[in-house]
């Protein structure tokens, strides 16, 4: 079984923790300098969250529609057709700069020196924007719809420093990911079909793993560093997941949504997982709560449910057709009372039930 590194957390933040709220979050960043996330509030605000989930806003008037990158000590943000920067210690402006003839910017990646890349979800193309001086930044198109296509649009990006490319995800059934080279600006499919629809986000881990986040059906999916395998992540309670960001300071995913970011922990050390391991599946019990692991040689039906002593169900995790391949369901922030619950899953080729402890 291929395994993901074990989850250790998974917590949600939403509008219910302080007077300020979260609403209609598009993107979400983590800020090293003051180790905190920034994410996007309904296009009106940036609303900081800090470690112990408490919410405040970011700056003063300061609005962010879509895509959001942290670089060299600034918060850059898409709002409009604009790309604004702003200071992450002063949270004051820096940098602003229209792109003429956008229709709607959307997605951000950054080389984490000098250089973004915006895409343009109704215009099928992708922008070059050099903000070496914040005071004159300047910008090309370096693709259009004759690269990209007119079958998905493009959405969330990355940068692949090791090969000199971004990754671009796509919105639309059967999103592809695709690489623009950043030497000849040639666009090519890295993964023409993914089996999801509409892909929002990209990011990678320290590890060189990809991460990407779709909304048909909502969730997240891992690659390896060359995109030979994946493993689906399911994480309950995740709607609508938006431009997702893994944050290696923390080895953190942190996934926006609705009205809420949801953060995923991940440990590169199995020191203190107990751990009961079958022949097709692995429950894993880490920082108290359960983790199911398993693979399937097919697409096939699923079914799992967390049911509780007296025999109700009271929460369905899986239900429907599920990808051939590794998958990893966390069993957390379900909303359930302490206690012994019972986690059943069928399927055409597994079937088990098994104890289980929600702390």
């Amino acid at each position: 079984m291929n395994k993901l590194l074990p989850l250790i957390a998974l917590f949600v933040i939403n509008s219910n923790l302080s007077a300020q709220s979260l609403s209609g979050v598009e993107s979400v960043e983590y800020d090293p300098i003051n180790n905190r996330y920034l994410a996007s509030s309904d296009g009106s605000s940036i609303v900081a969250i800090a470690p112990n989930g408490g919410l405040s806003y970011f700056g003063s008037g300061t609005a962010a529609d879509y895509g959001m990158e942290v670089m060299n000590g600034t918060l850059f943000a898409i709002t409009g057709t604009s790309i604004k920067g702003y200071d992450l210690n002063s949270e004051t402006e820096v940098m602003s700069m229209t792109i003429s003839g956008a229709q709607f910017l959307n997605g951000m990646g950054s080389n984490g020196t000098d250089k973004l890349w915006v895409s343009d979800f109704n215009g099928y193309s992708i922008y070059e924007i050099d903000v070496t001086n914040l005071s004159s930044p300047s910008y090309n198109m370096v693709a259009d719809q004759t690269d990209i296509g007119t079958t998905n649009k493009p959405n969330g990006i990355v940068y692949d420093g090791d090969n000199n490319r971004i990754l671009i995800v796509g919105w639309g059934s059967n999103a592809p990911i695709k690489a623009m080279d950043l030497t000849s600006y040639n666009v090519t499919d890295v993964v023409s079909n993914t089996g999801v629809g509409n892909i929002d986000g990209i990011d990678k881990d320290g590890d060189g793993n990809w991460f990407i986040s779709s909304w048909s059906p909502a969730r997240i999916t891992k690659y390896n560093n060359d995109f030979s395998i994946s493993e689906v992540i399911t994480v309950p309670g995740i709607s609508s997941p938006a431009d997702i960001c893994y944050a290696p300071e923390t080895d953190t995913l942190a996934i926006p949504g609705g009205n809420q970011v949801l953060f995923v922990g991940f440990e590169t050390s199995a020191v203190g997982i107990e751990e009961e391991t079958f022949d097709a599946y692995t429950i894993h019990y880490n920082a108290g709560f359960p983790v199911v692991q398993f693979d399937l040689s097919n697409n096939q039906e699923v079914s799992m449910d967390v049911i509780d002593m007296s025999g109700r169900v009271v929460y369905t995790v899986l239900e429907g057709m599920q990808p051939k391949g590794a998958q990893t369901v966390v069993l957390s922030s379900i909303g359930l009372y302490s206690g012994n619950y019972i986690c059943r899953m069928q399927s055409k080729e597994l079937s088990f039930t098994e104890r289980i402890i929600i702390p």
